[in-house]
């Protein structure tokens, strides 16, 4: 895709799943590549720092963006995936539980752009995409925190979007659909009717890690330059019906 050969990325969340399809599919694009996660990615492929720290924490997040700053010679996007769930009653759901899930989502991200964002300034160009949900647009039973967590996450990139874009930075919000990871077959072993929910789906089937990947490189690249603000949803359906 154009301009992602020899652009600089800082990817969080690369320890798994998403996030590191995300990072792995950027360095197939010639990408340079810092990928990050709560413990370091060691399994992320062709990633040219592994980075760790925890997103919540203003001191690990500024230090891995200098990190990543120093190995890769700049930072001219950032991709962050990191995120958690609980799952459960809303009215079981213990304060603490809800704070941490909307910690690392939200706070997550401010932290994230908030480390980013003046060197990019600085620079009059740069990139900012970050994860939603279609739990971000639409109710998620048993997901309440997840889904306050990625309402929050859309409303801060459209916001840095509205903000940012007259001076050359773009901010978009790629809201995935179910995707085959390990956490979501975690998550439908204790659902009583998975097939329903695949079923929902009007293309039949959950996401492969890779296909969210492409979704996120496009979003990235020169063939997406006038995508500013976007909430663009990957879901094979999910959202329109």
């Amino acid at each position: 895709m154009r301009g992602l050969e020899g652009m600089s990325v800082l990817v969080t969340g690369a320890g798994r799943g998403i996030g590191m399809a995300v990072a792995e599919r950027l360095v197939e694009e010639g990408a340079l590549v810092a990928a990050a996660d709560l413990r370091e990615p060691v399994e992320c492929a062709g990633a040219k720092a592994r980075l760790s720290g925890d997103v919540t924490s203003e001191e690990d997040v500024d230090r891995i963006f200098e990190e990543a700053w120093d190995e890769l010679g700049g930072v001219d996007a950032l991709v962050l995936c990191a995120g958690i769930h609980w799952v459960g009653p809303t009215h079981e759901m213990r304060p603490e539980d809800f704070d941490r899930v909307l910690a690392v989502s939200a706070r997550g991200t401010f932290l994230c752009c908030r480390a980013a964002l003046p060197r990019m300034v600085e620079r009059q160009s740069g990139h900012i995409l970050t994860f939603g949900s279609t739990a971000a647009v639409a109710g998620a039973p048993g997901l309440t925190a997840y889904a306050a967590a990625k309402g929050a996450v859309l409303q801060i990139t459209r916001s840095i979007a509205a903000e940012y874009a007259h001076i050359g930075i773009r901010a978009n919000c790629l809201c995935p659909g179910a995707t085959n990871t390990p956490l979501l077959r975690e998550l439908m072993a204790d659902r009583a009717d998975p097939q329903g929910f695949r079923d929902a789906h009007p293309i039949g089937r959950f996401a492969e890690p890779a296909e969210i990947a492409g979704a996120a490189a496009w979003l990235l690249s020169d063939d997406a330059s006038y995508m500013v603000g976007a909430a663009v949803m990957c879901d094979g359906g999910f959202t329109t019906v």
